[in-house]
């Protein structure tokens, strides 16, 4: 009885409660000594899990313990702390520099693919740290300054290990309150969507709107999408808010066709968690009726991160939306893995250069070749090819040259809300 209650079942190894009465032991009875906890988090781990199945989660957690055993050795207790996370207590430490070496052979180890059912399946870890007593005499508040240490390291990337300090403390303070205002501005429709005009080159015209969410919160004020987003995905009100924010894109351009736009698509972001879901396909296709919408006036931007992360499960889904006519967009193409497979292996009807890419036209660097590049690969693929973050004349200029089909950027339009979008279209009409 005294085994089962601290010890883990799948692994074997110390639980929870194993670590906090040890920690807490020798924090009592060893305060000039020093420690520390790393606190281990299997990269997309929930993605492994909802599409392999959690009886492959569960093997794959049993694989990464035995590892992470086999690299800490002696030098540490590797304890299941919940789910796919480990924490390895290092008491007592050899020196400041054995914590980052420890955390180093860990990220080394988990870059060697992991056999799983005769195949070979590569994944990553990251890493948040706390030191005793540095920061914290409890064993509570260094759990948890190495937890909030292990997200920035996911948000920096993933694959990599984090000291904790005061700052990330603010930073996880802020997230967590706009988190809770987050479930509120649902409920009290907080949200607003704006609209960016994409602009056809060849007719010099308004043809595309993009979907972009905005939230202005009576509590925190205005809440840039480059942090909620994030926070969104991390607590899965994404799910509900990507439906709404669909909803609300399809039912306004249904209201533009009426008054005689009839030329004009819909761009709207697609997260990976709204892809995962098994009935996403479905909600898709249930938007469009409810609205009216025809399905060849809504396009659905992805980034290649949800291809690379997540390409066999998310590949069919996109092939079937194609094959209803949706148009598929790879957002912010160039900035990640950039395989040209992706293209074409899937359906992806428009490549959106990024801004990045974009704000070197300006100064003749190499990277304008790298654009002009894009451009020729949309074309040989027949893709529709779009640069986004267009603010300078010269970089218009460019993309006009290389035959670059559609724009969108601050030098024609910020986005707007929906009212100054219908009075933009009817100043465009009337020229």
């Amino acid at each position: 009885m005294h085994h089962l209650a601290y010890h883990d079942l799948l692994t074997g190894l110390p639980n929870k409660l194993a670590l906090y009465e040890n920690a807490s032991q020798f924090i009592r009875t060893d305060s000039s000594g020093h420690a520390a906890l790393l606190f281990v988090d299997i990269d997309n781990f929930k993605y492994i899990n909802d599409t392999m199945g959690h009886g492959f989660g569960d093997r794959l957690i049993v694989k990464a313990s035995q590892r992470l055993i086999s690299i800490v050795g002696e030098e540490g207790v590797v304890y299941r702390f919940g789910g796919d996370e480990f924490i390895i207590l290092l008491y007592p430490l050899s020196g400041a520099a054995s914590i980052k070496l420890m955390a180093g052979r860990i990220l080394s180890g988990f870059k060697k693919a992991v056999e799983m059912d005769n195949s070979l399946l590569h994944i990553s870890a990251s890493i948040g740290i706390s030191v005793y007593p540095e920061h914290g005499n409890d064993i509570m508040e260094l759990v948890k300054r190495a937890d909030i240490a292990m997200y920035k390291a996911k948000d920096a990337g993933k694959g990599k290990y984090v000291i904790f300090d005061q700052p990330l403390n603010d930073d996880f303070s802020e997230r967590m309150n706009i988190e809770k205002q987050l479930y509120a501005a649902m409920e009290q429709q907080e949200f607003e969507l704006y609209y960016q005009p994409q602009v056809d080159l060849a007719q010099n015209k308004i043809t595309g709107l993009e979907a972009l969410l905005r939230w202005n919160s009576p509590v925190l004020g205005y809440v840039s999408p480059l942090k909620f987003i994030k926070v969104a995905e991390d607590s899965h009100i994404i799910i509900p808010l990507g439906a709404w924010v669909l909803q609300k894109a399809c039912d306004f351009l249904k209201k533009l066709h009426g008054q005689g736009f009839t030329e004009l698509t819909m761009s709207v972001n697609i997260s990976m968690l709204q892809l995962l879901q098994t009935d996403f396909n479905e909600l898709v296709v249930d938007t469009l009726q409810a609205s009216g919408l025809e399905p060849h006036y809504l396009e659905l931007e992805i980034t290649e991160s949800v291809l690379v992360e997540s390409y066999d499960y998310v590949s069919d889904k996109l092939k079937q939306l194609r094959d209803l006519n949706i148009k598929i967009a790879l957002d912010d193409f160039g900035t990640g893995y950039s395989s040209l497979s992706y293209l074409t292996h899937l359906p992806i009807s428009t490549l959106k250069i990024d801004k990045s890419f974009i704000d070197t036209i300006r100064t003749g660097t190499n990277q304008s070749t790298l654009v002009e590049e894009i451009i020729l690969i949309g074309k040989r693929m027949s893709m529709s090819v779009v640069a986004e973050g267009v603010e300078k004349t010269g970089q218009l200029e460019y993309l006009q040259e290389q035959g670059c089909d559609k724009i969108q950027g601050y030098l024609f339009s910020r986005p707007l809300a929906a009212d100054a979008i219908v009075e933009l279209l009817a100043g465009q009409a009337e020229v």
